[in-house]
């Protein structure tokens, strides 16, 4: 005797169920979100496959659209626009705050050596001027000062036209012309120089021979004392300082 696949009842034979009658409709499928693609498709596969992705994946379709990046609103970019501006200029006051103090220093420690090799020049050429003038037989004993300005030379022996003449024979440097400068000389020996572009202007770097660029300027000293040194002088100052040494004796 048959029975009915569906409910499981006893048929006769011929009989046909009646739960049978009607074929169970099929469910609707449920609408997706996603866009109809083509099958097997891996660029518009909704689910992404395993890292690393292909080489030119597309992100997934939503609604028949792709998906967009989001862009970045003006405000957002203008405060970071912004954001970098500060720290640029925060961090060009601080490479300068470092490096301004030790390029200024190194400026004004470079034109002191400058300044002391024209006065070491000095003191050279004006000991062999000496000399010449002490084997022509001129008189070059004594503590005497000799200035470029002609009013400044004290207690000279000799005729000074003559020291100046040999003097410039020896000085090749061009620039020397523009420096004022004065020496101080013991028997026919120069003991010290001094020279600066300006004889009152305590901006102008004054050269001394002989001299120390790291401890400052060197004053004049006599028989050969212990030196002084000073962080600015002028060379007026240094002309007076000598000059007091030397003939007022305090």
């Amino acid at each position: 005797m048959p029975y009915c696949t569906q409910c499981g009842r006893k048929l006769e034979n011929g009989e046909k169920c009646n739960c049978t009658a009607s074929e169970p409709s099929a469910e609707a499928p449920q609408q997706s979100n996603y866009s109809s693609v083509p099958p097997n498709d891996p660029r518009y596969s909704t689910t992404p496959p395993c890292q690393p992705y292909p080489q030119g994946y597309p992100p997934p379709y939503y609604y028949g659209q792709p998906m967009q990046p989001q862009k970045m609103s003006k405000s957002n970019l203008t405060a970071i626009i912004i954001g970098l501006s500060i720290g640029f200029v925060v961090l060009t006051a601080i490479l300068a705050a470092i490096l301004v103090p030790s390029m200024l220093g190194y400026a004004k420690k470079s034109r002191q050596t400058k300044t002391n090799n024209m006065a070491g020049t000095l003191y050279r050429a004006a000991n062999t001027a000496l000399v010449e003038l002490d084997e022509l037989g001129e008189k070059t004993n004594g503590k005497y000062i000799i200035a470029s300005s002609t009013n400044d030379n004290v207690a000279v022996p000799f005729d000074i036209r003559k020291f100046d003449d040999k003097l410039e024979r020896y000085i090749t440097d061009e620039n020397f012309n523009k420096y004022e400068y004065f020496i101080v000389a013991d028997n026919g020996v120069v003991e010290y120089a001094a020279v600066c572009y300006d004889w009152t202007d305590k901006k102008k770097p004054v050269g001394t021979y002989p001299s120390s660029v790291s401890r400052g300027i060197r004053t004049y000293s006599e028989y050969g004392g212990s030196p002084e040194y000073k962080d600015e002088a002028t060379l007026d100052e240094l002309y007076w300082d000598a000059y007091d040494k030397i003939f007022n004796r305090y």
